[in-house]
């Protein structure tokens, strides 16, 4: 499960940031090449409209991962432990089903004519290029979703970063070790025992 999980959260990772980092460059490139050249990239708009929208999708498969999607637990602070966990694997599994359901449908309509026919404005592509961000989005949301039911199922963490911070995963994710990436957050003029990453290495 755990390798599972550190290749998932890979794939997650490299595809989210592709897609906003290249949004990014393009209209940087755009902006550069407009107001210093007077060259006008007609097709830079759509794209990074396109790029975003795979980023949105992508992006809320991580959020999923952090446990950050709305959330609202009624019923769990009415009941104990297992009932707690019964109501967390239910929970999980509509979800599942949920994903299934609407993956499926998100896959069947890239093949409907009018994605297949229809070309964008500017990049002339295919119209269901860019309706593939919602199955691809929902495709990885399931696997992740599945992990946490099993995860839930058998009692352990659902969410295995739900108890660390973002700068945390994302370090280990990027093979960086956390402390170096606090120190660069601490002020120039800070004593060095005043860094974050010298206290914990001081508590230890």
């Amino acid at each position: 499960m755990q390798r599972f999980d550190q290749v998932l959260t890979r794939i997650e990772n490299v595809l989210a940031a592709s897609a906003l980092g290249l949004a990014t460059i393009i209209a940087i490139v755009a902006v550069l090449l407009r107001y210093g050249l007077g060259i006008f990239l007609f097709w830079s708009e759509e794209a990074i409209i396109y790029l975003i929208i795979y980023s949105t999708f992508l992006g809320a498969v991580i959020t999923l991962r952090h446990n950050e999607h709305v959330n609202v637990d009624i019923f769990g602070a009415f009941l104990r432990a297992r009932g707690k966990r019964a109501f967390a694997v239910l929970g999980a599994a509509i979800t599942v089903v949920y994903l299934v359901a609407i993956g499926t449908y998100a896959w069947l309509l890239l093949f409907e004519p009018f994605s297949t026919a229809t070309i964008t404005p500017s990049l002339k592509l295919p119209l269901w290029v860019v309706e593939a961000a919602v199955p691809i989005g929902f495709t990885l949301m399931l696997l992740r979703a599945l992990e946490i039911l099993v995860r839930t199922a058998r009692g352990t963490e659902a969410f295995a970063e739900g108890h660390r911070s973002i700068l945390e995963v994302e370090a280990d994710a990027a093979g960086v070790d956390r402390r170096d990436v606090e120190r660069t957050r601490a002020e120039p003029d800070d004593p060095p025992d005043a860094r974050p990453g010298d206290r914990e290495e001081d508590d230890r």
